[in-house]
């Protein structure tokens, strides 16, 4: 008998449907070591061999969750700072949402940051790569609406500047989800001191007067 054909439509549902499936048992069943074609079926009710027909393989899968996941991000920081008009409020509430939705997220966290990036599947996934760069670019645009109101700085061009909003509030989430924030002060101590000190950064940083690199550290690693 001939398989049966599927719509797209048909087929996006039951990729969506299989995602639903995969990040359940990645957050609550133990991460990417948990996560088996065959678990999956499992859970879902269906043969072993159907997941495949969807995501050839592990790696593919993983992929889509770690974009699912940045574009969760994306979403939720968007409606962080939808219906909020003022520049610094924007930005603000935006490194909030991030920090608080990541540590109260560990597992989606760590699937989208740490330690999966030297597949060669997740350097040719064009989606991934998307939603990585439209998740930092909505900080990108608060900074460059704050810049273009005359609220912020120009000495800082908007994508460095979100760039060190990033690189703050990553190293912030990764200590916390680590629990290595054990020398007297907590997240809720840090949060807002980091943002405001950001922010406040803003308007003394001149990247022309940065010191030189010491190293280039992509050579010093290969």
């Amino acid at each position: 008998m001939a398989r049966r054909r599927f719509s797209d439509a048909q087929r996006t549902l039951m990729q969506e449907r299989i995602l639903d499936a995969a990040m359940a048992v990645f957050e609550k069943k133990g991460g990417l070591d948990a996560l088996s074609f065959r678990g999956l079926a499992a859970e879902l009710g269906m043969s072993y061999s159907t997941p495949y027909r969807y995501f050839e393989s592990k790696e593919v899968l993983v992929n889509a969750l770690r974009t699912r996941a940045f574009r969760w991000l994306e979403r939720l920081i968007e409606d962080a700072i939808d219906g909020v008009s003022d520049p610094e409020e924007r930005l603000e509430k935006l490194a909030e949402a991030y920090i608080r939705a990541s540590v109260l997220h560990p597992h989606r966290y760590e699937l989208m940051f740490f330690n999966l990036d030297s597949t060669d599947e997740a350097k040719r996934s064009l989606s991934l790569k998307a939603a990585k760069r439209d998740a930092l670019d909505v900080c990108t645009r608060v900074i460059a609406d704050g810049q273009k109101r005359g609220r912020f700085p120009r000495r800082t061009d908007p994508l460095t500047a979100a760039h060190l909003f990033w690189v703050a509030a990553h190293g912030l989430v990764s200590l916390q989800i680590a629990g290595q924030l054990v020398m007297g002060r907590d997240l809720n101590t840090l949060m807002p001191l980091i943002i405001h000190t950001l922010m406040k950064g803003m308007e003394q940083l001149d990247p022309a007067e940065a010191p030189p690199k010491l190293v280039n550290l992509q050579e010093a690693s290969s």
